[in-house]
């Protein structure tokens, strides 16, 4: 089998008409029933059309080498589609050898927090996901008056092309996954008064930070994805 396209959401077909005419094997993938039941009467050639929540859809199943997975996302469930794609930290999805590329129009806030960098008020969880698991980049914003009915957001097209090895050396991805989530759960706070799950003390942290060249009154927000995982390779190290 050849490549395939795998577009999350079609809708009324809208980008499926021209997906269809590009002559890939296309795999349309909707939960929604009237849109489904009006994709069927398009009758695009190559379109295989499944009606289904993506988010439980298995890609692993499909019979492709590789897999440009493309689509209009529901805003309110950006960030599940993301992690269903890739996966998490350290533990990739089963399918991610598989997706060449991923490009989706997603609201304008949510693709600059893909593609943000440290110390900007976008930079978050999401952020880091996506830069262990792909170099992301914001191709166009989309004004509001583009589409049909008119929403309510600003939205961008975003492109994700995911890497063949991560970009970082971890010696423990778990451990990497806490300290992240502990440091953004209260954003405004240094990071080594997040990391109280350590059992480690504010002397030891601070130490322990200063030793990698990293300010100890550091917030999780300016730190790089390969720092974090410098200080989660010296956690590990001290146990």
């Amino acid at each position: 089998m050849g490549d395939c396209v795998v577009e999350i959401g079609p809708g009324l077909g809208f980008l499926t008409r021209f997906l269809a005419n590009s002559g890939c094997r296309i795999l349309a993938i909707d939960l929604d029933r009237e849109c489904v039941e009006e994709l069927e009467k398009s009758n695009f050639d190559g379109v295989e059309i499944h009606h289904q929540d993506f988010l439980q859809f298995d890609l692993s199943a499909i019979d492709s080498p590789s897999l440009k997975v493309v689509g209009n996302v529901p805003y309110q469930i950006t960030t599940p589609i993301v992690a269903r794609l890739f996966g998490e930290i350290g533990a990739p999805a089963p399918w991610l050898s598989k997706i060449d590329s991923v490009v989706m129009t997603v609201q304008k806030e949510v693709a600059e927090r893909f593609v943000a960098s440290p110390d900007n008020k976008n930079y978050s969880q999401i952020t880091l996901l996506i830069k262990y698991f792909a170099q992301a980049e914001l191709l166009e914003v989309v004004p509001k008056d583009s589409f049909i009915p008119e929403p309510n957001v600003t939205s961008a097209v975003v492109r994700m092309k995911p890497y063949d090895k991560p970009p970082i050396d971890c010696t423990d991805h778990k451990l990497l996954r806490q300290i992240i989530r502990a440091g953004f759960k209260q954003r405004r706070k240094m990071l080594k008064n997040n990391l109280s799950f350590l059992n480690m003390t504010q002397d030891q942290l601070g130490s322990l930070l200063a030793s990698l060249r990293i300010d100890p009154m550091v917030r999780a927000e300016r730190l790089s994805l390969d720092q974090f995982a410098k200080i989660t390779n010296a956690v590990a190290a001290s146990r």
